[in-house]
């Protein structure tokens, strides 16, 4: 079986006394497939192509303690399962929440979904026993077969987004660590050569010149892994930086603190290489599980720079650029002040460029409703200051986007 995580076929593992319910999954979830019944010697079922259309392979218990070594033995073989369905009561053996314990100390990432008629469950309790909660759901027998499979589907896309986010973070890592041991042999080469020709103080200078320029190098190459996969970022973001740095000098900003806002602009959709290709260029109406998976780009692109020590809090502008004044905003609902200026002018800018502009699933709506919007939302949804920044730009300075 192919363990790339860009795959949409999924291994699944069951554990049920049961055998009438074990008999229930396989037809739910493997219709017409071969079932492995053991953890070890399954046959690749293939994969499916179709975004929203996964295959499984099932690995079928009948006791906790089979599960438990099931992903064991999946973790030796480099075959990881990307759901666990486990039943609560298995008699005489030990009991689903131990199992669920068991398999969260060998695999952190792995969907665990209870699947009991035990209603006295305390949900509090297991879901700290069995952390954390986002990787953690229920259902109560008797279930539809439909609640099966989109328990399985909707978790196995989950694990498979987060497995391939943890691939893009290390490739991210990896290159700025290259790129940060290329300048550091450049900088010594450089110290050598200038050590008899200037003084310390132009030495710092020029050194000083070669880190920002390595920093926005950096910068554009992580603003080029968006760009190649959705061709309409690349310019959104060059534009929304072009327009939040012009506010940011209207509002009287510092040089310096001007240069962190367009950093942060020029990257601030860098989340979306984690969201699928299909739902970025997609020209109809996305719909609310699309739109979920869009909206987890920007704490995605916290968590990618967030270990990165830039002169500036990059991580933290992306994480609130989608929040709001009144809190309605994502992906914490935080409002007011407690929002970073800085993402506060970005929110704006991004408003105003993305509704100025083309999109796959609507023509350009034009700069004037662009402004029409942010001022029906000054001291709502926008910083009243910044909307008025915005607004004088336009209306007096005839700002434009360059071309």
């Amino acid at each position: 079986m192919t363990d790339s995580v860009g795959t949409k076929h999924f291994r699944i593992l069951v554990a049920d006394d049961e055998k009438l319910i074990l008999d229930l999954y396989e037809q739910i979830l493997c219709p017409s497939k071969d079932i492995d019944k053991s953890p070890s010697g399954a046959e690749d079922p293939g994969e499916s192509n179709a975004f929203f259309i996964p295959s499984f392979e099932l690995t079928l218990c009948e006791q906790a303690g089979e599960a438990v070594e099931a992903v064991r033995a999946s973790i030796k073989e480099k075959k990881p399962y990307a759901v666990v369905f486990l039943d609560i009561q298995m008699p005489p053996g030990h009991d689903g929440i131990w199992a669920a314990e068991s398999i969260r100390e060998l695999d952190k990432d792995i969907g665990i979904v209870f699947v009991t008629a035990f209603s006295s469950i305390d949900l509090v309790d297991t879901a700290q026993r069995v952390p954390p909660p986002d990787k953690l759901l229920y259902l109560q027998k008797p279930f539809y077969p439909q609640e099966i499979w989109q328990f399985a589907s909707a978790m196995g896309e989950k694990w498979r987004i987060e497995k391939q986010f943890q691939e893009i973070q290390t490739g991210l890592e990896n290159l700025v660590k290259k790129r940060t041991a290329a300048l550091d042999k450049s900088n010594k080469q450089l110290k050598k050569e200038i050590k008899n020709r200037i003084n310390a103080e132009k030495e710092l200078r020029l050194t000083m010149e070669i880190l920002q320029k390595a920093l926005k190098e950096t910068i554009q190459a992580m603003s080029l892994t968006v760009e190649t996969r959705d061709p309409y970022t690349a310019g959104h973001q060059k534009r929304v930086a072009e327009l939040a740095g012009a506010i940011a000098e209207d509002m009287g900003f510092s040089k310096d603190r001007v240069e962190g806002i367009r950093m942060a602009g020029i990257i601030h959709d860098l989340g979306k290489i984690a969201v699928p290709a299909e739902i970025l260029s997609k020209p109809g109406r996305i719909n609310e599980f699309e739109f979920a998976i869009i909206k987890t780009h920007s704490q995605v692109g916290h968590d990618i720079l967030k270990s990165i020590e830039f002169p500036w809090p990059i991580a933290q502008i992306l994480l609130q650029h989608h929040e709001r004044m009144d809190g309605s905003g994502y992906p914490m609902g935080i409002k007011g002040e407690d929002i970073l200026l800085e993402s506060r002018i970005l929110a704006v800018a991004d408003v105003v460029e993305a509704m100025a502009s083309h999109r796959p699933y609507r023509p350009a709506l034009g700069i004037d409703i662009a402004l029409e919007e942010i001022s029906k939302g000054r001291g709502v949804c926008y910083d009243a200051d910044v909307v008025d920044a915005c607004l004088k730009l336009f209306n007096e300075k005839k700002f434009e986007f360059k071309k």
